[in-house]
């Protein structure tokens, strides 16, 4: 019997957008047929987003089912809802975080703690959840490590297959400026710790780099900082800024992952950022840059000040951090890496 198309269904949010246009690029390393996509639009309601999105991922299911073989669906946020497919069609499910993981964050998020009664009843909705799915794909060994010791799902059931950059569009360019070029990407400005740098800029780096901040807030200009907003993902404008700037920085708060500084490693730059989440798993600690503590400004100064002023050290990371992307995260590599292992469990 031939072989039918995975659906691979696909949260719109966030850095999962990303992630999905990639894999749409790089489709062509799946084995035919080609991946079924079902990208999963956001839109903002009266009702939480889970409930939502769970309920849109469940009706394009419901429109294909019998026209595939598996299931492939990314975020865990939009698969409740369909869980007795699971029964139906073997299926993958994939996330950058567990709900546990994603507990210390919700502020930093804008969400409300949760009760111990509504934690511990999602806490057992998603352990049915996860040890129904055929196999899970974790974005970290953070997350994998969530996955076992949280929701009881066996080590061989998660794979860790992180997602990858274009190493194409992301390359060295150009670096031969009279101040180190010191670039900042984050659309959501004081979760991604915007508000410090600007304060350890003005404290101790004013007038020994130039800061440029991406990013949607309304953060105005002044000599030495430059703003770029509404900048798309791999956008001309956006790809320049990567190849042209000598360190990225990240303070966030809070993330579970980092598209961004995978992004700065395949540049070759290198990058300071916090041990949050999955980001430890990304960056190598005084190899392919540096990582201080959220809310450390003290911390975040001596690493910037220390590569803004050592020119040979910028140049060593820089060759390692394009090293590293290229071991680690070539996005046609992690796709074919992806689509194999989905096929495999379908």
């Amino acid at each position: 019997m031939p072989l039918k198309p995975i659906a691979y269904v696909m949260e719109q949010t966030l850095g999962s957008i990303t992630h999905y246009l990639n894999l749409r690029r790089d489709e062509s390393a799946s084995q035919e047929p080609l991946p079924r996509w079902l990208p999963i639009e956001f839109e903002h309601g009266r009702l939480p987003w889970t409930v939502t999105g769970s309920l849109r991922a469940r009706r394009a299911l419901g429109d294909v089912l019998s026209e595939i073989d598996g299931i492939f669906m990314h975020t865990t946020t939009i698969a409740p809802l369909s869980v007795d497919y699971f029964s139906k069609k073997p299926t993958v499910l994939s996330t950058d975080a567990t709900p546990l993981n994603k507990r210390d964050m919700r502020a930093a998020y804008g969400l409300r703690p949760e009760g111990r009664v509504a934690e511990r009843a999602k806490q057992l909705a998603y352990t049915q959840l996860f040890t129904r799915a055929s196999a899970i794909v974790a974005w970290s060994e953070w997350t994998k490590r969530s996955f076992v010791e949280h929701y009881g799902c066996t080590e061989d059931s998660v794979v860790v297959i992180p997602p990858g950059v274009d190493l194409e569009q992301f390359r060295v360019g150009d670096r031969d400026h009279e101040l180190p070029r010191v670039l900042f990407v984050g659309g959501d400005f004081i979760r991604k710790g915007g508000d410090l740098l600007l304060d350890v800029y003005h404290r101790h780096l004013k007038g020994r780099v130039e800061l440029l901040l991406v990013t949607k807030a309304d953060v105005p200009e002044e000599p030495g900082v430059r703003v770029f907003r509404n900048l798309q993902a791999n956008s001309p404008e956006l790809l320049e800024l990567f190849r042209t700037a000598d360190i990225f920085v990240l303070p966030t708060r809070a993330d579970c992952y980092s598209l961004v500084c995978m992004e700065a490693l395949a540049s070759g730059l290198p990058v300071v950022t916090t041990r949050v989440g999955g980001i430890p798993d990304i960056i190598q600690d005084g190899k392919t840059g540096h990582l201080v503590d959220a809310d450390d400004g003290d911390a975040l100064a001596a690493a910037l000040k220390g590569l803004c002023d050592d020119p040979a050290r910028r140049r060593e990371m820089s060759i390692a951090s394009r090293a590293a992307a290229v071991a680690r995260f070539d996005g046609r590599e992690n796709a074919r890496r992806l689509f194999e292992f989905v096929r495999s469990r379908c």
